[in-house]
């Protein structure tokens, strides 16, 4: 049974979109399916199999005022940085539509990693086309700062990121014997403390545990990838790491820029064609 985990990173995960869609052209189509943040908001292509469709999505939609700003995170009835209607509802339902035909045919199980501001303990949304807002996706992506807790089921939930950044325990737990975890940072990437988390200390200082994921994810976050490095040297999973990210920074919305870090991951992960498929036949 093949698992395969998304990262997130927000705009550094256009890397990993070239991945799947690499993915998608070697036929590599996964049982499970998980991702955080932006990797689970992007890995819906993957999962409906729709070649090209993340890259369309990047070189026409995240480059306009539309998409994302800080006029949006002023705004009473968004209070995110991102449009959060027309980047969760009106592209894969209106402007650039989902395969829900293909996305629902999909044999096997997409979920995405949240983190619950009471418990501050992750918690795995099955995404399904029941909810066309897609929900469940724009608590992945809810950092903190930028998005507001997004409430589901008379909980609110923030990035999957601050309880599991890199959710290949999930994976494995979900009966999976083989993995593909695809990451966003180089594989020198040594995470630092957050720069604002004495803000972000006082903004939520009413969800100790939530603050608690948050001083410990970068401890977690930097043991789970020392963990992968070792399960990819022993053969147990398959590690897509990107080279470089260009200095892309989290908001970055420069279509060429972005082009290229999509190209990067398309190249890195067809390189690695051989190798997965021997990964996939043992």
């Amino acid at each position: 049974m093949l698992g395969i985990v998304f990262e997130g990173g927000a705009s550094r995960t256009v890397f990993s979109c070239g991945v799947m869609d690499c993915l998608l052209k070697m036929n590599v189509q996964a049982d499970y399916v998980v991702g955080t943040s932006a990797g689970a908001a992007f890995g819906i292509s993957y999962v409906s199999r729709q070649f090209g469709r993340n890259r369309e999505l990047v070189k026409k939609y995240m480059c306009q005022k539309k998409y994302m700003g800080f006029r949006h995170f002023i705004n009473p009835k968004n209070k995110a940085y991102y449009n959060l209607d027309y980047v969760f509802d009106e592209i894969p339902n209106e402007i650039l539509p989902l395969d829900f035909e293909t996305f629902d045919s999909f044999g096997g199980k997409f979920e995405a990693a949240v983190t619950n501001i009471e418990t501050g303990e992750a918690e795995y949304f099955e995404v399904t086309s029941e909810d066309k807002s897609f929900t469940s996706l724009r608590a992945s992506c809810a950092l903190p700062l930028l998005f507001p807790p997004i409430e589901i089921n008379n909980a609110y939930y923030m990035d999957g990121g601050f309880s599991d950044s890199i959710p290949i325990d999930r994976s494995l737990e979900m009966g999976c014997n083989k993995n593909i975890v695809v990451l966003t940072r180089p594989m020198d990437y040594v995470k630092q403390d957050e720069k604002m988390q004495k803000l972000v200390d006082r903004i939520y200082k009413n969800y100790p545990n939530f603050l608690k994921a948050a001083h410990q994810r970068t401890e977690k976050y930097n043991n789970q990838t020392d963990r992968l490095k070792q399960m990819a040297r022993n053969g147990e999973i398959i590690l897509i790491v990107p080279k470089t990210t260009f200095n892309i920074s989290r908001t970055e919305n420069n279509p060429k820029k972005l082009d290229e870090l999509y190209k990067l991951g398309y190249v890195q992960t067809k390189k690695m064609q051989q190798q997965i498929q021997e990964y996939l036949e043992k």
